[in-house]
């Protein structure tokens, strides 16, 4: 009596293979959109963190603002809060330099912000009056930037490009900042400026809202209060000649 013998006829291993590629490639396609979406959102998360950081440093800065004018490598005068005047749309003079290893220096800094090609770019002199010879110090912040805009904003709200002397005593309350990215496209933020004056006309300090203008009484040898910062101050109109 004759047996039949078992196994897979050449056809059936065919069919067999076939199944298995095409579930290998699938699995191929499912692994290869997981790893794209991952690194995708790697990026995102990375150019994000990036954002936040550059929002971080802008608003740190203003946030130290001193109203004390510069002069630059010709001896002329810039001003403490320079919008969109000049080379540099925002450019400032600010305090709190930490000073860990004590250092003949000041604690004051002059900072400015500018677009270098398609970077964001922060630049910082180590001294304010600069000499023909100074050069600043450049941080990049931001890649791939198409602008970066900087308004000032005044206590009644409106909006302008610069800082002028004709706007009279008005300290601006607020600077409205831009940043076009290839990325996130055009991104604003509205920073307060401190409403403490670190620094006023000879040396005192004060809330620019509530200094004690009073006169002093008879026999009160203080001094007077002082008078609000004027804008010309600001604008670069009455920079104190640098000392000698």
């Amino acid at each position: 009596m004759r047996r039949s013998s078992s196994g897979f006829t050449l056809l059936e291993v065919l069919i067999a293979m076939a199944i298995f590629a095409i579930l290998g490639l699938a699995s191929n396609q499912m692994l290869r959109s997981v790893s794209g979406v991952e690194r995708e959102m790697s990026q995102q998360t990375l150019a994000y963190r990036e954002l936040i950081k550059l929002f971080g440093i802008i608003d740190r800065d203003l946030s130290q603002l001193i109203y004390r004018g510069v002069r630059d490598e010709f001896g002329d005068p810039i001003a403490a809060v320079s919008v969109n005047q000049g080379r540099y749309p925002l450019e400032f003079s600010r305090s709190g330099w930490r000073n860990p290893l004590e250092r003949a220096r000041s604690d004051l800094q002059r900072v400015a912000y500018e677009v270098n090609g398609d970077k964001l770019q922060r630049l910082i002199w180590l001294v304010l009056d600069r000499a023909e010879d100074t050069e600043p110090k450049v941080q990049t912040l931001l890649s791939n930037v198409i602008d970066f805009k900087v308004r000032v904003i005044k206590p009644d709200g409106q909006r302008q490009e610069v800082i002028t002397a004709e706007d009279g005593d008005e300290v601006p309350v607020a600077l409205e900042v831009k940043v076009t990215t290839e990325r996130w496209g055009e991104l604003a933020r509205v920073i307060d400026l401190p409403d403490y004056l670190p620094l006023l006309p000879g040396g005192v300090s004060g809330d620019r809202n509530e200094r004690d203008t009073s006169e002093p009484a008879p026999g009160d040898e203080r001094e007077p209060a002082p008078s609000p910062v004027p804008l010309s101050l600001i604008s670069g109109q009455e920079v104190p000649a640098r000392a000698t």
